[in-house]
């Protein structure tokens, strides 16, 4: 996976994020979607209910 992230990266200063976007999807087809997915929805989870979450029963100070 992270020679796929190098190669994003490469990808995208050279041709830009869009086209960089589209030749890793033709590269690794779903598995590129899947990633993404899973990496927004865990991100989402932490930030708007396990944080909150936390700070309400008040072992995060807030």
């Amino acid at each position: 996976m992270f020679k796929a992230l190098t190669e994003l990266r490469s990808n995208t200063r050279e041709f830009g994020l869009i086209a960089a976007m589209k030749m890793m999807f033709r590269k690794y087809g779903w598995k590129v979607g899947v990633a993404l997915f899973m990496y927004y929805l865990i991100r989402d989870v932490i930030l708007y209910i396990i944080i909150p979450y936390l700070v309400v029963r008040g072992l995060i100070a807030g």
